[in-house]
């Protein structure tokens, strides 16, 4: 998915870091405006039909049209290519703006607003960091951008950031969390072997520092550490170390990179963990909630 209002609000930093850092390089990709990609044109003395219908609530096909724009221009200025197939890049810009009406919607019902002081304060802190007023609007204006447009990104920017954080609040208290050590061999064969020699009362770390193709882990006697569902890049691997009974041996499980024997060596839910794995269960959970907002919601699409 493109970069889309609450993946910036659901980033490891703050809107108020990210609007600092992206305003001190004269570019916001939701709101820049730059001339270089062919444009959509909007039909001139016509009713402005709809894009899609969100519960309800119309997507008209200028704010789609808009958006398409903004975002192609936001390529231009960051020196990437237009997109192949413009219908379906424009297919993928309506389905952001379906998700930042889901989250909008959501945020009403829990009365979580954002008033025009809370964006203020943003943008003072903007103004702060471009030296004053007027070099801030030329920074705009350089950029293409009104400033009733960035007031309006920002607005929903920071509306997501607390519907995030409602969503999330809880998502790293009491997080179930799994020791495993595991080694990893390519051919089955291989792998049932060392399982007998386990088996039999062999050496799990001596083991592993010889036959382990894992590099990361190998010289540690296969010690992938401590992990919350969700971190490992092998699900199967993560799945088994969560569900086989404490310090058994796997019979040999295959991922994409081979087959694995792993053992799971201690169990814990009150361990605190990081913040880097506190941001990706984070980033998953917001995710999770928005799919599910997206599968519940009545939409219509008429593009």
């Amino acid at each position: 998915m493109n970069l889309t209002l609450y993946r910036i609000a659901a980033s490891a930093l703050t809107v108020r870091f990210l609007t600092r850092a992206v305003i001190g390089v004269g570019m916001f990709l939701l709101a820049v405006s730059i001339v270089g990609y062919p444009r959509l044109a909007a039909a001139q003395g016509t009713p402005d039909p709809v894009a899609a219908t969100v519960n309800g609530q119309a997507i008209l096909m200028s704010t789609l049209d808009h958006e398409t724009n903004r975002r192609l221009e936001g390529l231009s200025f960051a020196g990437e290519a237009p997109p192949l197939d413009l219908p379906a890049f424009r297919a993928i810009v309506l389905e952001t703006l379906i998700q930042q009406v889901l989250i909008e919607q959501a945020a009403a019902i829990q009365q979580i607003t954002v008033t025009e002081a809370e964006v203020d304060a943003e943008i003072a802190v903007m103004v702060g960091i471009a030296g004053n007023r007027e070099n801030w609007l030329a920074q705009l204006a350089a950029d293409r951008l009104s400033e009733d447009d960035f007031r309006g990104v920002l607005r929903s920017a920071l509306i997501t950031q607390k519907m995030r954080d409602v969503v999330t609040a809880n998502t790293c208290l009491a997080v179930e969390q799994v020791r495993a050590r595991h080694i990893l061999v390519l051919e089955e064969s291989v792998a049932k072997a060392l399982y007998d020699q386990l088996m039999k009362g062999g050496d799990f770390v001596a083991l592993a520092r010889q036959f382990s193709l894992d590099v990361t882990t190998r010289d540690v006697g296969g010690d992938l550490g401590w992990f919350a569902r969700g971190q490992l890049l092998q699900p199967i691997v993560e799945d088994t170390a969560f569900t086989q009974p404490m310090n058994t041996f796997s019979a040999p499980v295959k991922s994409e990179l081979g087959y694995h024997i792993i053992q799971t060596l201690e169990r814990a839910s009150d361990r605190p963990i990081d913040q880097e794995t506190c941001f990706r269960l984070s980033e998953t959970a917001f995710e999770a909630w928005l799919q599910a907002l997206v599968t519940k919601a009545q939409i219509e699409r008429f593009i």
